[in-house]
């Protein structure tokens, strides 16, 4: 259940606490007493390990914990042959044989905003153009990209991630991000390009991508480098300015 928080390489929650309000257990749960506890010990322990530099605090961790246990119940969890460590280590639970609710997604987004993840969530985002852009980051791009965030946005794209196992709508912010910030789509695309462009090359990539924001926004959308949104991003880039891209 932590792969979700960590997929964003540019190229990557839910029920109790927002019915609850204080991470405490349902009574469908409580009823189930210490098994019901494995499976929050299980998936918290798991939510909080140090992965690529994302930590979760105790409390936001057994509050995710317990929401992710809580949106299918410890009777279904059993009934499907699903242990406390199966579920903390599954990607999502669309890998899992159990039942969801219909409005699973709409749970996980509320425990999302409840369990204070989104700013979190919206920080790793920025990270993973930050750490695309390298040294040629710059506090102003990265201000630009964590003002232009929404926060519902955010925690609904994190909570169909977990239940559907779709990473579309997360692909799709990266995208929306580029449009708000076009000087941090120019970085990345010049990250890619030769050290030695002259200035008027790199103000060739500048004047491509401020004139075609709805071009390089699909192709940072796709998540995927071979896809034909970004083929078609690379020839247009490569015709435009040659000296950045022809070869």
């Amino acid at each position: 259940m932590r792969r979700i928080l960590v997929i964003l390489a540019a190229g990557l929650l839910l029920g109790a606490c927002a019915d609850e309000g204080d991470g405490s257990l349902s009574t469908t749960d409580e009823d189930q007493g210490g098994e019901s506890e494995e499976y929050v010990t299980a998936v918290a322990a798991s939510l909080r390990e140090d992965e690529e530099g994302l930590t979760l605090d105790e409390g936001q961790a057994t509050c995710l914990a317990t929401g992710i246990v809580d949106l299918v119940g410890v009777d279904a969890l059993r009934q499907a042959g699903i242990t406390p460590q199966e579920l903390a280590d599954a990607e999502d639970f669309a890998d899992l044989d159990v039942e969801i609710p219909d409005d699973g997604t709409e749970r996980m987004t509320d425990t999302l905003v409840d369990c204070e993840l989104v700013e979190l969530l919206e920080g790793v985002m920025t990270d993973s153009f930050v750490e695309a852009l390298g040294t040629d980051a710059t506090p102003d791009a990265t201000a630009c990209l964590a003002d232009g965030m929404d926060d519902q946005a955010v925690a609904e794209a994190f909570a169909a991630g977990f239940v559907e196992g779709s990473e579309e709508q997360i692909a799709a912010l990266l995208g929306s991000s580029v449009v708000a910030c076009p000087e941090v789509a120019s970085q990345i695309l010049l990250s890619e390009a030769p050290d030695d462009l002259s200035p008027e090359a790199e103000a060739c990539v500048r004047d491509f991508v401020a004139a075609n924001l709805e071009l390089v926004s699909e192709a940072f959308a796709s998540g995927d480098g071979d896809s034909t949104e970004t083929q078609r991003l690379g020839v247009q880039l490569a015709t435009a300015c040659p000296e950045a891209f022809a070869g």
